[in-house]
């Protein structure tokens, strides 16, 4: 998993006028979420913390969080819970941060990387990834960044099962070992596959109206 180290400082006052002015000096407010401790409220350098959040983005990381309180620093192991920016600006508004354990193991979702292009694209082929990310539980230093499959040998209607991936033995993957996770199909099969899930939800769309009309009257 992804290691990363950064700095906050505990801040006083809370409300929207005290984040706006911490936000003039270029700081970003911030949360610290713990299991067994309070909530602290926190500061961090603006631009320190977008270059970090930018690695972070899509991935599973263990941000090691050094606070400054009274001139006293504590460490502690963290994950993004959550990124607040302006929808406009794109400026960053709060930040929510989980504190966890290193000895404790915990689900995460982490990516399927697939390598290589499938003979059966090649051949017109479609490749349907169906499980973009894999739920997995292990300590976090065990969880892998992503979880590498070789679909070159792929040809049209083959498939690759969960079962067949290579998962770190220290990691439990929580998915369905005989459930495909990649398959190539001839392309005319995705076309009516999608018909087939638009005419079942104008379907449901249709009936739900009829309910709601005789709901009505």
């Amino acid at each position: 998993m992804l290691q990363l180290d950064m700095t906050a400082t505990v801040r006083q006052g809370s409300g929207k006028g005290a984040a706006r002015s911490l936000r003039r000096e270029g700081k970003t407010p911030a949360i610290l979420y713990g299991v067994k401790a309070e909530p602290v409220a926190l500061s961090l350098e603006s631009v320190m913390l977008r270059k970090i959040l930018m690695q972070v983005h899509g991935r599973n990381a263990v941000v090691t969080l050094a606070v400054e309180a009274d001139g006293v620093t504590s460490s502690h192991h963290v994950m993004v819970r959550e990124i607040q920016k302006d929808p406009v600006t794109e400026t960053l508004i709060h930040v929510d941060f989980f504190e966890i354990s290193l000895d404790k193991g915990r689900v995460y979702a982490v990516p399927l990387n697939c390598i290589g292009v499938a003979k059966g694209v090649e051949l017109g082929g479609f490749m349907n990834v169906v499980k973009p990310f894999l739920q997995v539980k292990g300590l976090p230093m065990d969880i892998p960044d992503m979880i590498d499959t070789d679909v070159s040998a792929l040809n049209i209607g083959d498939a690759i099962t969960c079962q067949t991936l290579n998962v770190p033995d220290a990691v439990t993957l929580l998915e369905d070992a005989e459930a495909a996770c990649v398959m190539v199909t001839h392309l005319k099969q995705v076309v009516e596959e999608e018909t087939e899930e638009e005419e079942v939800e104008e379907e449901g769309a249709t009936a739900e109206e009829g309910a709601a009309e005789e709901a009505a009257a």
